[in-house]
């Protein structure tokens, strides 16, 4: 240290005796000018301005004393000095900011999280909204999994008209809620949401992960009710999804097939409720399904995957007529010739079988129109003969005599076939199977056989 230095020191120490404060510190002045950086000399000051209740420069020496120390990152001495400040000015904002972040910087969060409550008191106290907002958040920062501090900031958030960033807040409170296993408090903080009116879609979604948690799944299904969305096509498919984790498949089926003809963003959920209907082997509700997305499959042109739905249905009951019917509707609407005329010899045998001569008649009629063997025509032409005949006994053979015809992939008489009247024609054909599906013309455009 210089002399003069030295002589200064002794000098202040001497008036400090004295009681002579004002010149203490006239002293004091002029070694901080030769030794800027010594921080013995700015606590000196700072502490002389206490001594002469001149608050605002004591707190402006402190000030300078913390930051000193936080420059030469020696936090526990700043910390102390921060403290010294808070002890004269309570409500000194900066302080209480600089020292959460040095206790935060150190790792100490509950010091860190208690200053910071302490400063959002006093920013709500007085009328600082916005940073109280932005003290809470840093809060729920600093310990994330704390669902007390999340709430805090939920209610602030909804106090000052921020409602989906307080839905936001009561939702990730509830979850944590869920997750420790407290349900009963999560189901309270999600009253909070319903009362807040979120519309947004994609909240909405994860709103429903938390309902289906906590079982409030039918509360939110009434929510959705009495805000109009539960026709909303992508609620539907939200919807779909939740009840289809539940393994509850029977809502599903409700609100997607009443949709999803008039709009094709229910078709991909459609067609993956039918995936799993068919997993479970629930043939009813599965040809209600298919019948449903014949429309939506040709307009997307993705007839190809409902088929292979198809094939792997006519697999759980190989003997159903309503879904050859549906099968052989698809593959008329796809131009699928070959496809199209083996599902038609299984359809008219099984119609045979069952008794239906009528529909087994109008089907061989379609397989004449659109087969690649001739004989299809005899076959015709051999059931309108046995059905014209009075005896039963003689069109139960015939019927037979076609079954077994179309199993061996020909007909085999006795005698040559004697047609009487005019010649066999291809009929109309009825290709919409009665589920009301048009049919292009240019497909069965047959001559006359």
């Amino acid at each position: 240290m210089e002399p003069k230095t030295q002589k200064l020191l002794r000098q202040a120490g001497k008036y400090v005796l004295l009681g002579k404060l004002t010149l203490a510190l006239e002293q004091y002045f002029e070694i901080h000018e030769l030794e800027p950086n010594d921080t013995t000399i700015i606590n000196t000051i700072a502490e002389l301005y206490g001594r002469l209740e001149n608050k605002d420069e004591a707190l402006n020496w402190y000030q300078k004393l913390a930051e000193a120390f936080e420059y030469r990152e020696l936090f526990p001495n700043a910390i102390a000095t921060y403290r010294k400040i808070l002890k004269i000015s309570p409500k000194n904002q900066e302080a209480l900011v600089r020292m959460a972040n040095l206790y935060e910087r150190q790792g100490q969060i509950a010091n860190a999280k208690h200053l910071s409550k302490m400063l959002a008191e006093q920013l709500m106290s007085s009328g600082q909204y916005e940073k109280a907002i932005e003290t809470c958040q840093r809060i729920c920062r600093l310990d994330p999994s704390c669902p007390e501090n999340r709430l805090e900031l939920a209610r602030i958030l909804e106090k000052f008209g921020k409602q989906e960033e307080a839905s936001q807040a009561f939702l990730i409170c509830a979850n944590q809620l869920a997750e420790e296993g407290d349900m009963a408090a999560a189901a309270t903080v999600t009253e909070s949401i319903f009362r807040l009116k979120v519309q947004n879609k994609e909240f909405l979604k994860s709103f429903f992960k938390l309902l289906q948690e906590i079982d409030l799944v039918e509360q939110g299904m009434n929510y959705l009710h009495s805000l109009s969305l539960d026709q909303d096509p992508d609620i539907k498919v939200m919807l779909f999804e939740v009840f289809l984790q539940q393994g509850d498949l029977e809502p599903s089926q409700r609100y997607l097939l009443e949709g999803v003809c008039k709009d094709p963003r229910l078709y991909p959920a459609t067609l993956k409720l039918l995936q799993e209907l068919i997993a479970k082997k629930n043939l009813d509700a599965n040809l209600e399904v298919a019948e449903a997305l014949i429309e939506s499959a040709i307009q997307l042109h993705d007839e190809v995957n409902l088929k292979v739905r198809l094939d792997s249905l006519m697999e759980v009951d190989p003997s159903n007529i309503r879904t050859l019917k549906i099968l052989t509707a698809l593959l008329i609407r796809m131009n699928d010739r070959q496809g199209l005329e083996g599902c038609l010899k299984r359809l008219v045998i099984l119609e045979l079988q069952d008794g239906n001569l009528r529909e087994g008649r109008d089907n061989l009629n379609k397989l004449a129109a659109c087969g690649q063997n001739n004989f299809y025509v005899d076959l015709l032409s051999l059931l309108d003969k046995g059905m014209c005949q009075d005896s039963s006994q003689n069109l139960q053979e015939v019927c037979q005599q076609v079954i077994q015809a179309l199993r061996q992939g020909s007909l085999v008489t006795e005698e040559p076939m004697c047609i009487m009247g005019k010649p066999v024609e291809v009929a109309d054909l009825d290709l919409g199977m009665g589920l009301g599906i048009e049919v292009e013309e240019d497909l069965f455009a047959e001559s006359r056989l």
